[in-house]
């Protein structure tokens, strides 16, 4: 018992940083929805951003390996997460070592309400896990607005090239009409 207790109190302290995650109101995500293209086709149009699905694009793209690297990569992580790191480390057992700090939990209050979601690092500095979980998730926010305004650009984009190809293929119809209607007359003329 005594070298147990030696042993804990010789061991760096482990701080866990936690943030719990609350589904955005329909308010939050009201800019997403374009109200003149939403209700004019809803079949083939752009489909209508709704709170669900953003908040369960947002845990998708939390435990995407792609968006830790760029997280890790664009703010400069990998001398923190691996300091004492040789040649012989590569990239991706620190990436790993990082997508192994982070921690989602979900649990249900209640079958009928939605589920809560936390996000939690640990670290053995406190401030900087507190630090990591607010810039993870405010990176993958953004990065979730993003692909969101993409995709929708991106049906958006198609549509207005469905609609061109419609009225294209329509004209050349009524052209060839007229072209037939024109060489009907002249023949019987």
């Amino acid at each position: 018992a005594l070298g147990s207790v030696v042993y804990a109190l010789q061991q760096p302290p482990i701080y866990k940083a936690e943030a719990l995650l609350l589904p955005p109101s329909a308010k939050d995500i009201q800019s997403l929805n374009i109200p003149g293209v939403i209700k004019v086709n809803t079949v083939e149009g752009v489909q209508e951003v709704n709170p669900d699905g953003v908040f369960a694009e947002f845990k998708k793209n939390l435990m995407s390996r792609n968006l830790q690297k760029k997280f890790i990569l664009e703010n400069g992580l990998m001398d923190l997460l691996a300091p004492e790191r040789t040649t012989e480390t590569s990239n991706e057992d620190i990436f790993a070592g990082f997508a192994g700090q982070i921690e989602i939990g979900t649990e249900n209050e209640n079958e009928n309400e939605n589920e809560n979601t936390s996000v939690y690092i640990e670290q053995q500095d406190a401030e900087i896990a507190s630090q990591l979980v607010n810039d993870l998730i405010k990176f993958i926010d953004t990065e979730t607005i993003r692909l969101l305004v993409e995709n929708i650009r991106n049906s958006i984009a198609n549509q207005i090239r469905d609609i061109e190809y419609t009225i294209g293929s329509k004209r050349q119809m009524a052209k060839l009409l007229r072209e037939d209607q024109t060489n009907e007359i002249e023949y019987t003329i």
